[in-house]
């Protein structure tokens, strides 16, 4: 079992969070396609968890992470343009 008194708080802030949700936000413009509805679930995620798990100075994250969000729905949408234009030249 892993020892979770030794994880690396600024290694969580910059690196996990958000590679987890520009992945999260590539799956979820698979899933739902509408772009604000991503975004602003990432928001209040975050902004919960500034106030829950991290303290005010992590707000400036969640902006961040929302325009993380934001990347992550733009590549979504073009890969889904881009399988569906192939898709109708091979008819």
């Amino acid at each position: 079992m892993p020892n979770l008194n030794n994880v690396d708080p600024m290694g969580l802030v910059l690196f996990t969070l958000p590679l987890l949700i520009f992945v999260l936000s590539i799956a979820m413009q698979f899933i739902f396609k509408k772009r604000l509805v991503i975004l602003f679930t990432t928001f209040v995620c975050c902004l919960v968890a500034t106030f829950t798990m991290f303290n005010s100075s992590f707000l400036i994250y969640c902006f961040i992470y929302t325009l993380i969000s934001l990347l992550g729905t733009l590549l979504g949408d073009v890969i889904l343009k881009t399988k569906n234009n192939f898709i109708r030249k091979r008819k």
